[in-house]
């Protein structure tokens, strides 16, 4: 009982190790995205009331007597914000926020997402060269085989065939590899012509095969055993054309420099795909918001499991999720940066703001309708 009760406090200690260093980086993706704004600000000499880390009673403040600014941090470690001067009415003095010309404004608001988008592209890019990228490998590899005048068939021997333990670098120019989605090769594949232009690494040499789609042989369980009771498997040939593959697992390849840089772009565009695609199938139906979308406790235990899973997963998942938050704050909402940008353009086109009270009020509402949703979506994820 002893033994059982030290396991188990072993057990939670972890985990709240865990959730310190999943929240840890939550607060760092969300202290780079306020720094955007803060950053952009200076720039254009904004005048900049507080950067705060967190939210509620401050636990600590010190306030720059040159320039009036107060840095702190605060109780609730869950958000932050970075304050300007006139950011909800007309604005008085040259430096408040909607005195500032339009498209100052727009930038302003803009860079917070541009930093975290920014910050994961440089974390991604390093990581792909300093530890590498996945990329996946043929886990078995079937006959080929090619029908004679009489129907029968018989089997093809070539070079041009994947072999098991193939890393498949890349189909036609297009990078198969991903976390995030772990069909693209298959998609990549059933989008071709039977001749594909696969590269792979074989036995630690970079090797460009000119494959061609062709039925195969697998083997399957007949339904009969022979004499020592094993299974008696049966030759089966495709009723389609393919590669004749199975995947196995994934195997890590660090990349250069070029290589990493151009990785990084295209795992960002994934994270806008993949997101955009949630969306979609969130209004069509086919997805719920409770399996996709989740609030500030749902993000920190995601984080938490990947903590426990290492350095890798961890570097992945800070990355997904840092350009998921910059994602989520351009979004044309209350309260969240898309929606500021969008009053921000209606007042550039109409040459006058709208009244600067009623947009005050509609970005108040938002936020508390967002900080509900959030905790409602937490809710959905763990119990619903």
């Amino acid at each position: 009982m002893v033994l059982c009760l030290a396991v188990s406090g072993l057990e939670v200690l972890k985990w709240v190790g865990y959730f310190l260093i999943a929240l840890i980086c939550l607060m760092l993706m969300i202290m780079l995205h306020e720094l955007g704004h803060y950053t952009f600000g200076k720039i254009f000499k904004f005048k900049i009331n507080e950067f705060a880390i967190g939210f509620g009673p401050k636990l600590f403040s010190k306030t720059n007597k040159k320039t009036g600014e107060v840095f702190s941090i605060r109780a609730v470690p869950l958000g932050g914000f970075c304050s300007f001067a006139g950011e909800d009415e007309e604005g008085e003095s040259d430096g408040d926020f909607n005195k500032r010309p339009v498209w100052q404004r727009i930038i302003v608001l803009f860079a917070g997402a541009g930093f975290n988008f920014l910050s994961a592209f440089i974390v991604i890019t390093i990581f792909f060269s300093a530890y590498g990228e996945y990329f996946p490998v043929v886990g078995n590899a079937y006959q080929h085989v090619e029908y004679v005048d009489d129907g029968s068939y018989h089997v093809i021997n070539g070079s041009q065939q994947l072999k098991e333990g193939d890393i498949i670098m890349s189909v036609n120019g297009k990078n198969c590899y991903s976390l995030l989605e772990y069909n693209r090769l298959s998609s990549l594949i059933s989008n071709e012509e039977d001749g594909i232009e696969i590269v792979v690494i074989r036995d630690g040499s970079r090797q460009t095969l000119n494959v061609k789609k062709q039925y195969y042989v697998s083997y399957i369980e007949s339904g009969e055993k022979d004499a020592d009771g094993n299974p008696i498997m049966q030759e089966q040939v495709s009723s389609n054309k393919g590669l004749g593959i199975s995947m196995g697992t994934y195997s890590v390849q660090k990349l250069s420099a070029g290589q990493a840089f151009a990785h990084g772009a295209t795992f960002g565009y994934d994270v806008l795909r993949v997101t955009a695609n949630s969306f979609k199938q969130i209004f069509n139906g086919s997805l719920s918001v409770g399996e996709s979308m989740g609030g500030t406790a749902t993000a920190i235990f995601s984080l938490a499991q990947l903590v426990q899973a290492g350095i890798p997963a961890i570097i992945y998942g800070f990355c997904i999720l840092s350009m998921s938050i910059g994602i989520m704050n351009i979004l044309p909402l209350p309260a969240l940066d898309g929606s500021r940008i969008v009053f921000a353009i209606i007042e550039g086109i109409r040459k006058k703001p709208l009244n600067r009270k009623i947009e005050g009020t509609i970005h108040f509402v938002g936020l508390i309708v967002l900080f509900a949703l959030a905790i409602i979506l937490d809710l959905v994820h763990f119990f619903g």
